[in-house]
């Protein structure tokens, strides 16, 4: 696993880290770069004179991009983060739902014409099916759910978890799984109850500590609380649909459909379907961008990486 040894340098972590970036097309500020620094401990300052030798426009840096190669994701960005302000009340309403991240691409701001908006969505203990359900009913209901041909600006509603298996760690690739740990440490939470996340990257913190150097931050740019009628409205639902023989029900009918539907893939590593976690990842990339990432380091990097 020599990739991912903490013996590096300065220049290499940074390196290291603007390559998996360029990958997706995205350069970053320096506060990025050290947000996100691979293997050691830094700061802005301290970062400095090794920033001086890389690219950059308008401050964002990165190893090989031009402008034009990121400037329109960026912008369409915005207008994707807009997207969630507007519907965030459909995930505030839903029963069962403890706490929704997006993630994946939108929140590094690799979005392209026709991208959607995944999201993960964290459920009540020994409710995940009934949770799916009317997640599912609600963003149907308003048109915002992807299916289909029907993908830009929709949520992509493929990853449920419950909020008593949040250590993703169990999940990761071997030997190391760098998109994973990207994945978690980029999740920006927008709805439910913030105490959740922070406990998710409280679990995960012992793995993510093997790829970063800096602590990991937890995120609210992006989060609102319910308010006081989409609260009553959750707990009215939650009251009403809260006999096991629902959730028995919902979980018969899904695993069935589920599991059919696995049968049929060809590639099932991206799928995990059980009591505790709903994965439908028909493509799952991380061996994919792992490779990339290691061919890229090997071009630019020190043969000590």
């Amino acid at each position: 696993m020599e990739f991912l040894s903490k013996n590096k340098t300065l220049d290499q972590a940074i390196l290291a880290t603007l390559s998996y970036f360029d990958i997706f097309k995205i350069p970053l500020s320096k506060s990025e770069i050290i947000e996100n620094l691979l293997f050691l401990k830094s700061d802005e300052k301290t970062a400095e004179k090794e920033l001086i030798k890389i690219k950059n426009e308008n401050n964002y840096y990165s190893l090989d991009l031009k402008k034009s190669d990121y400037e329109e994701k960026f912008e369409r960005s915005k207008e994707y983060w807009k997207k969630v302000d507007r519907f965030r009340f459909l995930f505030s309403l839903c029963p069962f739902v403890k706490l929704v991240c997006v993630c994946n691409s939108l929140c590094i701001n690799d979005t392209d014409e026709n991208s959607d908006i995944d999201l993960l969505i964290v459920t009540k203990k020994d409710k995940i099916f009934l949770a799916r359900v009317f997640i599912t009913i609600l963003t149907s209901i308003f048109g915002v759910r992807r299916h289909g041909l029907k993908i830009r600006k929709r949520f992509c509603l493929s990853f449920f978890v419950s909020e008593s298996n949040l250590d993703f760690s169990k999940i990761a690739i071997k030997p190391y799984d760098i998109y994973l740990a990207f994945w978690i440490k980029t999740l920006e939470p927008i709805a439910g109850d913030y105490k959740i996340y922070e406990k998710l990257i409280s679990e995960n913190s012992r793995f993510l500590s093997e790829y970063f150097g800096n602590p990991i931050s937890v995120k609210k740019d992006h989060f609102k609380k319910r308010n006081t009628i989409q609260n009553c409205t959750k707990k009215l639902f939650e009251k009403v649909f809260s006999p096991k023989f629902i959730n028995s029900k919902c979980r018969e009918i899904q695993l069935n459909r589920a599991r059919s539907k696995m049968e049929t893939l060809s590639n099932q590593s991206g799928t995990i379907i059980n009591d505790e976690m709903l994965k439908f990842h028909d493509n799952d990339m991380r061996e994919k961008i792992r490779n990339k990432w290691e061919e890229r380091l090997s071009l630019i990097v020190k043969p000590t990486l």
